[in-house]
């Protein structure tokens, strides 16, 4: 009795800790089993990353790339795509990453993986879709990363849409606290310095009072920026500000020393 017990438990634990491993790297099993079953993609709008290589532009073939999982056929643009061209380094594959990074000698298994860019980037690659798609025809979609053999999205692409939704909250946040706390004008002179102020524009915000420029420290960033601030509807408990030194208080222009 005393020896069943350790193998009961054997066959107990050795599954959770295969569903454990399994959720904890989705995506690498995705692109394990894409991989392993690649050969099998015979829809004409999906393309197996081989299939996809065979589109470079070498040898009189077509130029296709892929961003975001979509493949556009770009051999219009063979001045840009093709080979010796600025953007070779796309025609292929998909480097959706560098589109944002711009290391053109990137070819690792995460040259496609993008959810750790900034929301800036990934704004910056929707753009670059939408661009391609207006200048070139998208031709079907890449298994793999973003798309499955039935041409479905992966979790990997549901979770970037999701990054971009929090990303849109976000700018719409920081968005109203620009309005709330407007930059200041910025200005170097190789005599003077540093000169900042606000005006009842500055920023490119239109308001009816002017402010004061103040260094606003904001959470998660690693430096403040220069804002301007109505001294008459602030809150100093909620926001922390700083004044810059040698300026007058009620001041509307501050010179910077450099460090």
């Amino acid at each position: 009795m005393v020896k069943i017990i350790p193998l009961a438990l054997s066959k107990l634990i050795i599954p959770i800790l295969l569903v454990i491993l399994c959720i904890k790297y989705r995506d690498r099993f995705e692109l394990f089993f894409y991989n392993f079953f690649k050969t099998d993609v015979r829809d004409s709008n999906l393309y197996s990353v081989e299939q996809l290589a065979l589109n470079n532009g070498i040898d009189g073939n077509k130029i296709y790339l892929s961003i975001l999982g979509f493949v556009f056929d770009v051999t219009s643009g063979t001045k840009h795509y093709g080979k010796g061209g600025p953007y070779h380094y796309f025609a292929g594959k998909d480097g959706s990453r560098a589109f944002v990074t711009g290391d053109f000698q990137d070819e690792s298994s995460n040259k496609d993986h993008i959810l750790d860019l900034t929301c800036n980037d990934l704004f910056t690659l929707l753009n670059w879709k939408d661009t391609l798609r207006e200048k070139y025809n998208e031709v079907g979609k890449l298994v793999g990363r973003y798309y499955d053999m039935n041409g479905k999205e992966t979790e990997y692409m549901k979770m970037f849409y999701e990054r971009i939704e929090q990303c849109k909250v976000e700018k719409d946040l920081a968005k109203k606290e620009e309005l709330k706390f407007p930059p200041c004008n910025i200005e170097w002179n190789a005599d003077t310095g540093t000169r900042v102020w606000c005006t009842k524009t500055s920023g490119g915000v239109k308001r009816n009072w002017i402010g004061v420029p103040r260094l606003l420290y904001t959470p998660g960033e690693e430096t403040p920026r220069c804002t301007c601030v109505n001294l008459e509807n602030i809150d100093n408990s909620v926001t922390l500000f700083k004044e810059y030194d040698n300026c007058a208080v009620t001041s509307t222009s501050c010179f910077v020393k450099s460090k």
